[in-house]
């Protein structure tokens, strides 16, 4: 079989057109579904967490900050470093087990801090994922046990009849709309909503740092009372008390057992990354091909890499071809390397020539090298001209000054 040319193209002209437009769909597919597709490991969920979208999830919540301007972070790793001068932190219904309390205290108190106390727990819907199929309320003392992590002498009470007096409402001629509320009694909360019967938002009072607010009934916030009576204005006029004006809120799932170390290999091959390394992985293996006698272009040849003495010892080979100017040359090479050399080493600026000389000397000394700069050049101009080994012995003291530049500079052999 003949041998291809050197110059022919790897492929055919219908090889790239299938090769462009494989790459071309990868890149959509995987923009598509960047856009579109959620992330699956939290699409299920159907807790009282920011990814779930269940009733009684709050992701609708993080929609609407986002729609209002805040920049939202659901922290999954290393919460406490993410919190700044600019930063908010949200603590949405951490649960009464260890690892839920643990949080409270460990990230509490750092920026200003809204803790919203539990209410209701759903059982997961049989066939609709996401979904809750019963919610159920959760036991008033468990409720009350959690928030005495945070207030010593809170007092949990839901109500069994209308509650009317609303006070402070943030909103004027507004009142929450919430079925069987759930509020908290404590001398320790300066109250922001509130009725006779209890607080439903408040601030803790002698914070020494940043402050913490309490909000007892998640009903506010949840998807089911988001869409309830004046409650989505609410939620926002109650995040703008929290905030301060600070632009990002850092909601800490860690708390609901969604910590994640990062890992860029796991993340590689994650939806939705996971097209976008199976198109690189695509695109590596044609390369791969490509190279290859078979499918790509011929082999070519190529000039062998000459390292930097064979290099030197052929550019001196071709000064020593001059005619009757060889050692002139070679002085002269070695005058202006002097100077480059004493440029890298740092020598001051002003020196003469013949001081400069002695500089470089001196480093050599410096450096234990040997022979230095002034006895090479003073090798080579001694050379005479009638000496019929002229032109080896320059071209051995060619090979020393480039051995002795390699030295003092200390490049690699």
């Amino acid at each position: 079989m003949a041998q291809a040319r050197s110059d022919q193209a790897p492929f055919s002209a219908r090889s790239v057109f299938w090769l462009v437009l494989i790459g071309l769909l990868a890149t959509i597919g995987f923009a598509v579904t960047s856009v579109l597709e959620g992330d699956g490991r939290y699409e299920a969920s159907s807790g009282s967490n920011s990814f779930s979208r269940s009733a009684l999830g709050h992701a609708a919540l993080v929609e609407l900050l986002k729609m209002e301007g805040w920049r939202v972070q659901q922290s999954q790793h290393n919460t406490e470093n993410r919190l700044g001068s600019d930063t908010a932190l949200l603590l949405l219904e951490p649960h009464n087990n260890q690892l839920g309390r643990d949080r409270l205290e460990e990230v509490s108190g750092v920026v200003p801090t809204l803790v919203v106390l539990p209410k209701r727990r759903g059982v997961p819907h049989p066939y609709q994922a996401g979904w809750i199929g019963m919610q159920f309320l959760m036991d008033k003392d468990l409720v009350q046990s959690l928030a005495r992590h945070l207030i010593e002498d809170a007092t949990l009470v839901r109500p069994d009849t209308r509650v009317e007096g609303w006070t402070r409402t943030l909103i004027p001629d507004a009142r929450p709309d919430i079925s069987e509320l759930q509020l908290i009694i404590s001398e320790q909360i300066e109250p922001i909503i509130s009725t006779d019967a209890g607080i439903l938002f408040g601030r803790l009072k002698d914070d020494d740092f940043a402050p913490t607010y309490i909000l007892s009934d998640p009903d506010l916030i949840a998807t089911h009372g988001l869409a309830r009576g004046a409650n989505a204005d609410f939620a926002v006029r109650l995040m703008q008390t929290v905030a301060q004006g600070r632009q990002e809120l850092v909601v800490d799932e860690v708390m609901h057992g969604f910590a994640m170390e990062p890992s860029l290999a796991r993340a590689m091959f994650s939806s939705p990354f996971v097209y976008a390394t199976l198109a690189v992985l695509l695109a590596l293996v044609m390369f791969l091909l490509a190279l290859t006698r078979r499918f790509g272009a011929p082999w070519r040849d190529q000039d062998a890499t000459h390292d930097s003495k064979a290099v030197f010892i052929g550019n001196a080979a071709r000064i020593l071809t001059l005619a009757g100017k060889e050692q002139e040359a070679l002085i002269r090479l070695m005058d202006d390397t002097a100077v480059t050399v004493a440029r890298q080493l740092n020598a001051p600026t002003d020196l003469p020539l013949n001081r400069l000389h002695g500089w470089l000397d001196t480093m050599s000394h410096k450096r234990a090298i040997a022979p230095d700069f002034t006895t090479l050049r003073r090798r080579v101009v001694r050379i005479s001209e009638d000496d019929d080994t002229r032109a080896r012995r320059l071209l051995i003291l060619a090979n020393q000054f480039n051995t002795w530049k390699r030295e003092i500079l200390n490049e690699p052999k």
